[in-house]
């Protein structure tokens, strides 16, 4: 049949003068488009939050709330925080408003870089010059941090960059220059009392990581157990105990409110900051004269180690040797300080300096002076103390992060319904084992993680998730925790909150 229609079709069509054919098929062209126009569907998704009380929506804890990255507290940074991420889907689903103590500043304050002689806004990467084959990490420049012009009666996010649990109810936080600027009362308020003033009925807390990591990005020369826990220093590592005590006086401010909930974010394990793995244990490089010039320096001091050795009353001390070279220089521990070496004298009666070289469950902290290493930096220059971590404190730091994460996961499981505990520690793990390349530059595991087809490294380049003081997350990492947290309420709360599109952010982006 369709065959004998077209036939008497392209009959009458001969038929019709040639101008008019043109004519007739711009005719039918434009019916054909009319009749196949697409009509895109409507987005008919229902986005909704019923079972949460947002009337009063708090975000509370310390750098890592507060989406400080790249050494500063900056507004890109804060505008991009794990809390202003959730605050925006939330908003779709009936958050009227979101206030935060807006910093005001490009570049921030690099509170890494700057000195009393030169104030230093956040890193960047940069290429130096147009044949530079790999970017740079430079600070900017920046400005002193500023009071909030603002109303503090309306803040919603008390996130305050380095709070520490045993601060938050202590009016000497005052000293702290990013709770100064948010307080209402400087010196006689308490971060906790203006907290309590907000009236809380559905909430974030992430706190935890000032705690440990004023220990960690030290070395480890404050105190692990402090004799008092009333006046610690920021280089102190909380208690177990005071860290419990301190989170209960929080949670029941928090939990006030008869409807109120909340959400509880894990810490991650310190050692998964590319701060404490980017350089590996191993990563000296010694090649012709210095490799000479390092083995010749340490030739007198292991001849003293082996008659030490040899007395069976004195304690053994460690060598110091290198690898010989081959076609490219080998991989060489590092040599550092080490006070808790037993004494030990040369055979003139000297005595031996307490240095040793790394061993491979040891880390070399990043904050090391890196341009030190072309004049013998951790070969015939020991690495001081302050830059790196021993198993001993590794191990200490392990447990302490440990047992943080049992006492929030126990909180959560005594307000059931109420709290909720969300586990980031093992996502974060598995993204920066692509990053832990060992003395050759070669990574564990695949050098890229796959989340539903977005890369994310445990590096600092484009698709990483840490930003470039590699101790805080970036645009990119804050997103994949957002969504981790979203995906979380949805389920526990039974909530229909937006998703976080993670490749919609920007990890670490070169600079010409």
């Amino acid at each position: 049949m369709l065959q004998n229609m077209g036939k008497y079709f392209m009959r009458g069509f001969r038929k019709i003068p040639g101008v008019y054919r043109v004519l007739y098929f711009s005719l039918l062209f434009i019916l054909l488009l009319s009749a196949c126009e697409y009509k895109f569907p409507e987005n008919t998704q229902v986005y909704e939050a019923d079972n949460l009380n947002l009337n009063s929506f708090v975000v509370a804890g310390d750098d890592f709330m507060a989406g400080f990255m790249d050494g500063a507290l900056y507004d890109d940074g804060q505008q991009h925080s794990v809390a202003s991420v959730i605050a925006e889907r939330l908003q779709k689903t009936g958050l009227e408003s979101f206030h935060q103590g807006e910093i005001g500043s490009v570049n921030g304050y690099n509170v890494y870089a700057s000195d009393p002689g030169h104030v230093y806004g956040k890193y960047i990467y940069k290429y130096p010059d147009d044949q530079a084959k790999d970017p740079v990490i430079i600070p900017t420049q920046g400005e002193e941090v500023q009071p909030y012009p603002g109303d503090k009666r309306f803040l919603n996010d008390f996130s305050v960059p380095f709070l520490r649990m045993w601060q938050i109810d202590d009016s000497s936080l005052d000293t702290n220059i990013y709770y100064h600027r948010i307080a209402d009362d400087p010196g006689v308020s308490t971060w906790l009392s203006q907290l309590d003033q907000a009236q809380p009925t559905f909430f974030l807390l992430w706190a935890g990581m000032s705690d440990i990591l004023g220990y960690a990005a030290s070395g480890g020369i404050g105190d692990s157990l402090p004799a008092d826990p009333g006046h610690m220093s920021d280089h102190d590592l909380t208690p177990a105990g005071v860290f419990s005590e301190k989170l209960d006086v929080l949670l029941t401010t928090l939990l006030k409110q008869p409807d109120s909930k909340g959400v509880l974010l894990s810490l991650p394990d310190f050692a998964d900051l590319p701060y404490f793995y980017f350089f590996p244990y191993d990563f000296i490089k010694l090649p012709g004269s210095m490799y000479s010039l390092a083995t010749s320096t340490y030739r007198d001091f292991n001849k003293a180690v082996t008659l030490n050795n040899q007395d069976p009353s004195k304690p053994k001390r460690p060598y110091i040797s290198f690898n010989d070279n081959g076609a490219t220089p080998y991989p060489q521990p590092v040599v550092v300080v080490d006070e808790s070496l037993p004494d030990a004298q040369y055979p003139d009666g000297r005595p031996l300096e307490k240095v040793r070289q790394l061993h491979e469950n040891e880390l070399v902290l990043m904050g090391f002076p890196q341009d030190m290493l072309q004049y013998g930096l951790g070969s015939v220059i020991p690495l001081p103390e302050k830059y790196y971590l021993d198993e001993a404190r590794i191990r200490t730091l392990h447990k302490r992060t440990e047992d943080f994460n049992a006492i929030l996961l126990q909180k959560s499981l005594e307000h059931p319904g109420r709290l909720i505990y969300v586990d980031i520690s093992e996502s974060i793990h598995e993204i920066a084992e692509t990053g832990k390349l060992n003395g050759w530059g070669r990574p564990p595991v695949n050098e890229v993680f796959a989340f539903e087809g977005v890369p994310l490294q445990g590096r600092l380049e484009l698709y990483s998730i840490f930003s470039l003081d590699a101790l805080h997350f970036n645009q990119r990492g804050n997103a994949y925790i957002a969504r981790k947290v979203i995906d979380k309420i949805n389920r526990a709360f039974q909530c229909k909150i937006p998703q976080v599109d993670v490749n919609a952010f920007k990890g670490n982006v070169p600079l010409y």
